[in-house]
């Protein structure tokens, strides 16, 4: 279930400045490990000097953090905002550090041996899934024992600080293979040079206050928010903008965060290709006219993180495929819904229950009530499927119009009534190679660009309702 987990790609004005330190690291980075590996190299290091000197200015200038709170949102969350800044220094250094250890006799650079480091890390990202899973059980019980409850933490503490201990060389590895499966024949996308490099980080990704008008679905002003941020201010977020602002909120969890090195959560081994190849082509669009227009219109969005989803799907099974031998298994057209379908489909009574087909049946009552008048109706009747998902083993902790502004930006999501995906499904079948896909529509910028290239690629628009 993917419904409350996104990717999210920086936005504002933090996302040039994130980049352009990102660029600066990058070349601070090959420099240091040039004059480490090379010293005897006879060429001139003017430039290597320069760029450090920069990347200092930047340690000593930029600030972490943004504290202002010239919004009602950032005032909400105040004391709990995503240290983005600070977060990217931090990072860039343990990777750097990494990248000159990796030069010493005594770690692993063969494929044998980094093959081991995969399937040490898919070991315990398994086993820190489970204890997170335990965790949770035992913190929502009736009677949490508080000795059991700080067991379950001290077992989730010991297998991250594990993970913490490997993630440099897995992280540098499954880069490796991403950047390989990019530029090959299969993909199609860059040359032998990757540009950008693709860099990510093992780590909690931010989570994402989301706001909606209550009167209708629209994403509305957001803000990251800190990953460790309690579920009681969480909670006391909310609820402030919801009564004292008239606004619909939602603090959502995201999958992903596409800042430099983006952010990557440790999961299983499939999951996290898929993530870092989709974060991956949000940099690759950030310096193209359809990433430029990311924050232009919603549709513009949609295309934007439904390109990226159908894009690190494919990337991603290719690059597992690599590394794990398994055979290659082209993704295929998912399953989307539309009233037609769900009146022209006959429901079995003992069909058991199918949560796409339910959270798509919510979203279009609710967009009815709301297009009615019906905000109290729409609320309420939210809250009842809500609890029947539950009843149902879907542990969905608030559905409300920000839920649905979130969800419905990723057009291959049941709650979005979006046929963008669909369009670019159509135009994928047209087409040899997943780049072949993004190099159409990367310099699309507009709604009627986007209209105008399915026309000419003779795509029926015939997903409108």
């Amino acid at each position: 279930m993917r419904s409350e987990v996104s990717r999210l790609i920086i936005f504002g004005p933090k996302r040039f400045l994130v980049w352009a330190s990102g660029l600066f690291l990058i070349g601070a980075v090959n420099s240091l490990e040039w004059i480490v590996t090379t010293p005897l190299r006879s060429k001139s290091r003017l430039v290597v000097y320069v760029g450090l000197v920069i990347v200092a200015v930047l340690l000593l200038v930029v600030p972490v953090g943004d504290r202002r709170s010239d919004s009602v949102v950032t005032e909400a969350s105040i004391g709990y905002s995503y240290g983005l800044v600070g977060w990217e220094f931090e990072n860039f250094f343990d990777k750097w550090g990494h990248r000159i250890w990796r030069f010493f006799p005594w770690t692993p650079t063969v494929d044998a041996d980094r093959r081991m480091l995969i399937d040490r890390y898919v070991a315990l990202a398994d086993e820190l899934q489970l204890a997170r899973l335990d965790l949770n059980h035992e913190t929502s019980g009736r009677a949490p024992d508080p000795k059991e409850i700080a067991a379950r933490q001290a077992e989730v503490n010991r297998l991250v600080v594990e993970l913490d201990a490997i993630k440099d060389g897995v992280e540098e590895y499954l880069e490796q293979v991403i950047a390989r499966v990019l530029s090959s024949e299969e993909v199609g996308l860059t040359g032998v040079v990757v540009w950008p490099p693709v860099d990510f980080r093992l780590d909690s990704p931010p989570k994402l206050l989301v706001t909606s008008p209550r009167d209708e679905i629209l994403r509305g002003e957001e803000t990251l928010l800190a990953p460790d941020i309690p579920a009681e201010v969480v909670s006391s977020i909310e609820d402030r903008l919801e009564d004292d602002h008239d606004l619909s909120a939602i603090v959502v969890q995201t999958g992903g965060f596409s800042s430099f090195p983006s952010v990557v959560p440790a999961t299983g081994l499939k999951q996290l290709l898929d993530v870092a190849s989709h974060e991956w082509l949000h940099a690759y669009l950030s310096f193209r006219p359809l990433g430029w227009a990311y924050f232009g219109t919603s549709e513009i969005r949609t295309i934007n993180e439904s390109l990226a989803d159908l894009f690190g799907h494919e990337v991603g099974l290719r690059a597992y495929s690599k590394i794990t031998g398994e055979t290659f298994i082209e993704p295929v057209r998912p399953e989307f819904w539309s009233i037609d379908h769900l009146k022209q489909r006959e429901k079995p009574e003992t069909e058991a229950f199918n949560f796409n087909e339910f959270m798509f049946e919510t979203r279009q009552r609710t967009d009815e009530l709301l297009e009615g008048g019906m905000i109290d109706e729409a609320e309420t009747y939210m809250e009842v499927r809500r609890l029947e998902l539950v009843s149902n083993g879907y542990r969905i902790r608030k559905i409300n119009q920000a839920y649905f502004a979130f969800t419905g930006t990723y057009a291959e999501n049941p709650s979005s009534t979006s046929p963008i995906s669909r369009y670019l499904w159509d135009l994928r079948d047209q087409v040899d190679t997943v780049g072949e896909l993004v190099k159409l529509l990367q310099y699309v910028n507009t709604n009627k660009e986007f209209e105008e290239l399915l026309v000419r690629r003779e795509v029926v628009l015939r997903y409108r309702e």
